[in-house]
C-alpha cells in the first residue's frame, strides 16, 4: 500500500478516484477515536488499488479459510451481543482503556512494532479477544 503526502490545495481526499475505472486508486486514511469521540491517533494517509478482486462465485470460501471466516463471523455476533450489555461494556471498556497503556500479555504480536499488539478501536479489540479465547478453546 502506498503512502502519499497531499499539500495544499488539497490536504486530504478519501474513496475511490474513478468510480468504473477498474485501476483506479482508493485513498484512505484511519482515525482512531475513543468512546467520548476523542482523536486518539490518525494513521498514515494511504492509497491502494484493488488488482485481482475475488469473484466469490467462481471460487468460494473452502477449508481452512471457510472456518476462519466462520470463526470471525461468530466473534462479530458474540462482541455485538455484549457491547448492547451496559455492563460488559463496562467491562471491555475498561479493559480495552487499560491495553491502551500496557498491551495484554497474550496479545498477537504486531509485525510491524515487534511487540504485544495495541487496539485502537474498542469493537476491534472485543472482537480480537473473543477470537483469540475461541482459538484457545478449540
Amino acid at each position: 500500500m502506498a503512502q502519499i503526502e497531499l499539500e495544499f490545495p488539497i490536504s486530504s481526499m478519501k474513496g475511490k478516484i474513478g468510480k468504473k475505472a477498474t485501476n483506479a486508486p482508493i485513498l484512505r486514511q484511519k482515525t482512531y477515536r475513543d468512546a467520548d469521540g476523542r482523536i486518539l491517533a490518525t494513521g498514515a494517509k494511504e492509497a491502494y488499488v484493488v488488482a485481482n478482486p475475488r469473484d466469490y462465485k467462481k471460487h468460494p470460501l473452502r477449508g481452512q479459510e471457510l472456518q476462519n471466516v466462520n470463526a470471525f463471523r461468530q466473534a462479530i455476533t458474540i462482541a455485538k451481543q455484549e457491547r448492547a450489555n451496559p455492563e460488559r461494556l463496562a467491562y471491555w471498556t475498561e479493559r480495552w482503556k487499560a491495553q491502551l497503556a500496557h498491551p495484554e500479555p497474550d496479545a498477537p504480536i504486531d509485525p510491524h512494532t515487534h511487540t504485544p499488539k495495541i487496539y485502537r478501536r474498542l469493537d476491534s479489540f472485543i472482537i480480537a479477544v473473543l477470537k483469540r479465547n475461541q482459538k484457545q478453546n478449540g
